[in-house]
């Protein structure tokens, strides 16, 4: 096998299939990267840790001969990456898969794996199918990446990002107990309803390659599993079991204090109470609650820690009536962040009830975030 190409080909190459490989396994395949070369055809590179499975196909490749090998992903990378700019080849000697890797004067020879034991990707029974624009997909996952449970053992599906279809309209939904975001994107055609969960470390990883182009993504829909078809490349991924939460009554709350605010004003001055909020502890649960005393428009925003002691307010449109209430303070951060304009509406109604930050607009309005309180002993 052999095949050659320029380092930034390679580079783009493996910064797309890298993020679907195992890190650390028992079984040294997972911790590679599969390469099949049809002779003047194309070269398929393929990262795969079974949840989460990338093929990527390029066709401007030189492919003097055709063959397989399972690289180690690190190994391989790290070399392509520190090797010389130009062209970079690589040839697989058949008998041993010793691999030899060469640009300019410099030349590695890695051991590599039969290919032939490296999992396949899932075979999709498509079911429904859609298209959306990569711009679009990566401003909602934006919006509501942090807002995904990291772990959850007694909901599973909360570690994932339900994706909702009802006629053209795709509503997105993530939740980690504490806080919940809704973002809401018209597709092009109309579709029976369908519901499916997609994992949050598949969504991590997709939203570090995605681009801010318009180019359309064909995302179809299985049985157990999705396929996103990019123009070079196709993500597999699993889909979560189980029910998802509730949260259309949640986001329907009739709240009875309604405040306009200017977000970067918010979010700065959240920020300022954050120098202070020991943001490492190891559950949210422990840090100190930053204090929203909420009346006679404006808010004052406070905190007292072990570190020391802020004090801050900024002017608010309030109607409703005033409120004392807590928050975790990185949560209340993060939503705000997700919101895209310069004046954004909350509502809220009792100290134990939730926090709702939405568009002004009603009509333009494709988004609701919702943060619970904590409770606040004096």
């Amino acid at each position: 096998m052999e095949l050659s190409c320029t380092k930034n080909e390679m580079i783009e190459i493996l910064n797309t299939v890298q993020r679907a490989v195992t890190v650390k396994s028992t079984m040294p395949i997972m911790e590679c990267i599969k390469i099949d070369c049809y002779a003047g055809e194309k070269a398929i590179f393929t990262g795969n840790n079974t949840e989460l499975c990338i093929e990527y196909q390029a066709k401007n490749l030189n492919i003097p001969t055709g063959g397989s090998i399972a690289l180690a992903s690190r190994i391989f990378g790290d070399i392509v990456r520190k090797l010389p700019d130009g062209i970079i080849k690589i040839a697989v000697d058949e008998e041993t898969n010793v691999t030899k890797i060469t640009g300019g004067i410099s030349e590695f020879n890695i051991q590599g794996l039969i290919a032939n034991e490296y999992p396949s990707p899932p075979v999709i029974n498509e079911i429904m199918s859609f298209q959306l624009e990569e711009r679009v997909l990566k401003d909602i996952l934006k919006k509501l990446i942090s807002f995904i449970a990291v772990n959850e053992g007694k909901r599973p599906t909360l570690t994932g990002a339900l994706f909702e279809i009802k006629g053209n309209e795709l509503t997105v939904v993530a939740s980690d107990g504490h806080r919940l975001g809704v973002v809401k994107e018209t597709i092009s055609k109309s579709l029976e309803h369908a519901r499916f969960i997609i994992p949050g470390s598949t969504l991590r990883e997709l939203l570090k390659i995605l681009k801010d182009d318009e180019s359309l993504i064909d995302i179809i829909i299985a049985e157990r599993h999705v396929m996103l078809k990019f123009e070079s490349f196709k993500v597999f991924t699993r889909l979560l079991e189980g029910d998802f939460l509730k949260y259309e009554p949640i986001i329907s709350a009739n709240n009875t204090i309604k405040m306009e605010v200017n977000t970067l004003e918010l979010k700065d001055s959240l920020e300022r109470a954050m120098l202070i909020i020991n943001d490492d502890e190891a559950s949210p649960d422990k840090r100190m609650p930053v204090r929203l005393t909420i009346g006679f428009d404006k808010i004052e925003i406070s905190c007292i820690t072990p570190k020391g002691k802020v004090n801050d307010e900024i002017s608010a449109k309030i109607e409703g009536g005033e409120l004392l209430i807590g928050f975790n303070c990185r949560f209340l951060i993060d939503a705000i962040s997700a919101c895209d304009e310069e004046t954004i509406q909350i509502e809220l109604s009792t100290p134990t009830s939730g926090c709702f930050m939405r568009s002004l607009d009603n009509q333009k309005s494709n988004y609701v975030f919702m943060v619970l309180p904590v409770r606040l002993y004096n």
